[in-house]
């Protein structure tokens, strides 16, 4: 049996690579915790996974490299089992067939409280879930593989398929697009990114009545071509990054009754017919990028608001730091005059209990004996000669 990428691949991703490539982190922009997340990743980068080819595919190479090489992954931790690794690529050689509901996951809303909460949550439109179809002829899945098309299931045993032209090696055109016809009624996601189909071309989509994902950026499509998508009533998600859709074109859009997420991101849209096409569609959440100047000035001004509340209670830190500074200054000060008072007062005190006598200063030295003192005083008596003089005199003559 075929490897299934839910039962075998995904866990071994989840229980090794999410710590860094995770919901919460994802290192290099791959996040594996879900078969979206990884398509998400894939999309953009054609080698992450080369069908059919696992020494071609980034993510297989880095999970073989040597343990001492820095790019080996599970990065940090000990290299995958070989068991594990054979899985993966099994996978791969198979055509890495990737069980996906929706291309991207949509982001939760925060959980509200109260009344107000309650009614948000009642407007809500309900999802539409997939639709139960037949099986799609096996030759028209064989000509657009043919064509170098990726067709998978939606999910295990589904019979609603994804069909990419992401990963050809040029651009998908009027023929790629023309050969869905055969699995019209099975296409729930369509890739058609970096694409270049004419505005004839896109009549193809009309047809595509069960299409709910639809991917057209950096794609050649006009305000034209977007009249092709009018019909598409169970259309949920469409992206138009990148491409030269006006306000013009939107008007295309207002019928799709089932729309929830639509990116504009680099294209001629102007921020309020965007909004407006948002309060049209109920439900619809419609990003314009972060890099569109209304968005641009809206980010600002709350950034702006936000700056001035910090500046505020900085400046009101900054009034109770310097009243604090001054009490703790005055303190100091009192502190150091007491100190002087109390040392002044110190010597005052050792002074009292320790007076000098004035007739000790007066005494002679106690260690001079008397007897010195009265012969250092007493004169030679005269007319009488010294003894030892005489004698010195007498040796000389």
């Amino acid at each position: 049996e075929k490897v299934d990428f839910t039962k075998q691949v995904l866990p071994i991703f989840q229980q090794n690579c999410v710590k860094c490539h995770g919901e919460k982190r994802g290192s290099a922009g791959l996040r594996l915790h879900s078969a979206a997340a990884l398509k998400e990743k894939w999309d953009k980068q054609k080698n992450l996974i080369v069908a059919g080819k696992p020494d071609a595919s980034e993510l297989y190479k880095r999970l073989t490299l040597p343990k001492e090489n820095k790019k080996r992954m599970p990065k940090g931790g000990e290299p995958l089992p070989k068991d594990k690794i054979d899985v993966i690529a099994r996978w791969i050689k198979e055509g890495a067939v990737l069980p996906v509901i929706a291309a991207l996951e949509a982001k939760p809303q925060a959980e509200g409280k109260g009344p107000a909460a309650a009614t948000q949550e009642a407007k809500k439109p309900v999802e539409i879930p997939p639709p139960a179809v037949t099986a799609a002829p096996q030759a028209a899945i064989d000509k657009l593989t043919a064509d170098g098309a990726q067709v998978m299931p939606l999910f295990a045993s589904s019979n609603l398929l994804t069909v990419s032209f992401a990963h050809r090696s040029a651009p998908a055109g009027d023929a790629e697009l023309a050969l869905l016809t055969g699995v019209a009624d099975q296409v729930y996601m369509l890739n058609l990114a970096d694409s270049k189909p004419s505005d004839a071309g896109l009549a193809a989509l009309e047809g595509l009545k069960n299409l709910g994902t639809l991917h057209l950026e950096h794609s050649s499509v006009t305000d034209a071509g977007l009249a092709h998508l009018a019909k598409l009533s169970n259309l949920q998600y469409l992206n138009l990054y990148g491409t030269g859709i006006s306000d013009a074109g939107l008007q295309h859009l207002k019928g799709l009754k089932n729309l929830r997420h639509l990116y504009l991101w680099q294209t001629k849209v102007t921020y309020a017919p965007a909004m407006g096409l948002e309060k049209e569609i109920p439900g619809l959440e419609v990003n314009l990028g972060y890099d569109n100047p209304m968005v641009v000035k809206m980010r600002l001004a709350k950034e702006l608001t936000e700056a001035k509340k910090q500046s505020d209670e900085a400046k009101a830190a900054l009034t109770n730091a310097q009243q604090a500074l001054d009490a703790a200054k005055k303190s100091a000060d009192a502190a150091t005059a007491r100190v002087s008072e109390v040392e002044k007062e110190i010597k005052q005190a050792e002074a009292a209990s320790n007076p000098k006598k004035p007739a000790e200063a007066a005494k002679p030295n106690a260690a001079a004996k008397p007897s010195e003192v009265k012969a250092k005083a007493a004169p030679k008596p005269a007319g009488k000669p010294d003894p030892a003089e005489t004698a010195k005199d007498g040796k000389k003559k």
